[in-house]
């Protein structure tokens, strides 16, 4: 048995536990600091840290992450481009801050395009089509089929939310 298990032996599931002491402390919580561009890429090819579920971090372990260690970079240079992410110079290094634009356009978007898994579920569809065990025009259909259901959802909730202009 490891140290941590030989700790918490006594304890079991349930268990109601009264406390011996408590303090409070007067304290600050900071924000994590920005990334830099190579902590976003060790991040990206790492991403199974950011997985859900067991099953969400071992398909993002399959896939190795978000990207190659070739287009990493690039994903990153076309957020900029487009005006998603900013680069300050912070000292010797450059840290990625997201723009307003940015951060409204995450706020929009659903969750299930937020999602670290959903990249890793493409990754997995393409190589299944580069490999011979899937057809690409199956996948095109499936991408169709999320995009309409998408836009669907989209346009349903922009009508139903206040304040949204009906006149389009």
């Amino acid at each position: 048995m490891s140290d941590a298990t030989d700790k918490f032996a006594g304890y079991q599931t349930g268990a109601v536990m009264f406390a011996v002491a408590a303090k409070v402390e007067a304290k600050r919580t900071t924000p994590p600091s920005p990334y830099t561009e190579d902590e976003l890429m060790d991040d990206m090819l790492s991403a199974h840290k950011f997985g859900r579920s067991e099953q969400e971090r071992e398909m993002l372990k399959r896939v190795q992450g978000i990207g190659t260690s070739r287009t990493r970079g690039t994903i990153i240079a076309n957020h900029i481009d487009r005006g998603l992410l900013n680069r300050v110079k912070k000292g010797k290094k450059h840290q990625l801050h997201i723009t307003e634009f940015g951060s409204h356009l995450l706020g929009q978007l659903p969750d299930s395009l937020k999602s670290v898994s959903m990249t890793a579920l493409w990754e997995l569809a393409l190589a299944d089509v580069a490999a011979g065990r899937a057809q690409s025009a199956l996948l095109k259909q499936k991408i169709s089929e999320m995009v309409k259901r998408l836009l669907a959802e989209a346009f349903s909730s922009s009508k139903a939310a206040p304040g949204t202009s009906q006149n389009r």
